[in-house]
């Protein structure tokens, strides 16, 4: 009989929202036997086409099912290594003698650039990957998220940093704050980063996805105005409202066009009182 896989077509899956929301949401459709999202089967030239399918011959879901994505990164293989369990990351097809392809896009954006299923897809990451985590969590760590790495995403230009970064940790530092670059941390323990939280201050960020998995008890600083020109920014905080997290935003900061800012870090420090 041939094998059922089902292939998440890439989407920009190196950033973390994109793999986590829009290519790991395509795992609700296939563990609820939503085949066929789009309406029409995935014809990748990647991908022979004479495999492809729209639903798969054998219906009984076996487990782990499998996953085929392209060009995985170490977190996106991480984070199968977690779920391995339910899906097995499938890297190589010339292994596997006889199968066929289940076309499944992934999440989709038709209505909004952030994902049209939130109050499905959202409660499923979170379950899926915390019932990982078998252990008691109380959130009591204060983390401060930096992007000063963030040029190395974006082809050199430095994007939605806060340029006098070190003046606000000076001032965060006084109130016990950690000081965090995520490039530091497995997918696991990026996971149990947010869990263990119990404040998390960052600029607008592709980290602040990893609030599908923060403690409920835990309050979410994002520092954001009016975000990077032509860029969407509302991604965390819709995250936050569907997962009943308490997300607040500061924004009194004037960004340049690539969401760059200095932080009048007086006036935020007042404001940071307020959550502590």
């Amino acid at each position: 009989m041939k094998e059922n896989i089902f292939y998440l077509e890439d989407r920009g899956g190196m950033w973390i929202y994109h793999f986590f929301v829009l290519n790991l949401g395509g795992l609700y459709f296939i563990l609820n036997e939503n085949y066929n999202v789009r309406g029409s089967p995935n014809t990748s030239k990647l991908l022979e086409s004479n495999k492809i399918v729209n639903e798969p011959s054998n219906k009984k879901i076996q487990f782990p099912i499998k996953i085929y994505m392209i060009n995985i990164l170490p977190f996106q293989r991480e984070a199968f290594e977690m779920i391995k369990d339910k899906f097995e990351l499938v890297e190589d097809l010339s292994k596997i003698p006889d199968y066929e392809i289940v076309s499944i896009y992934g999440e989709t954006c038709e209505t909004t650039p952030y994902g049209d299923h939130p109050t499905l897809i959202f409660p499923f990451l979170r379950n899926l990957f915390l019932e990982k985590m078998n252990f008691d969590i109380i959130p009591s760590k204060r983390i401060y998220i930096t992007r000063k790495q963030s040029e190395t995403q974006h082809n050199g230009c430095l994007k939605r940093s806060i340029l006098n970064e070190k003046d606000l940790y000076e001032k965060l530092s006084k109130y016990g704050f950690e000081y965090i670059q995520l490039e530091n941390y497995n997918t696991h323990d990026k996971i149990k980063l947010f869990m263990e939280s119990e404040v998390i201050i960052s600029s607008h960020s592709s980290a602040l996805t990893l609030l599908l998995f923060a403690n409920k008890n835990t309050k979410i600083i994002e520092i954001l105005n009016k975000g990077e020109l032509g860029f969407p920014n509302n991604h965390y905080q819709n995250i936050s409202s569907h997962l009943g997290l308490n997300y607040n935003r500061f924004s009194d900061i004037s960004e340049d066009i690539y969401g760059n800012f200095n932080l009048d870090c007086n006036k935020f420090e007042e404001y940071l009182l307020k959550f502590l």
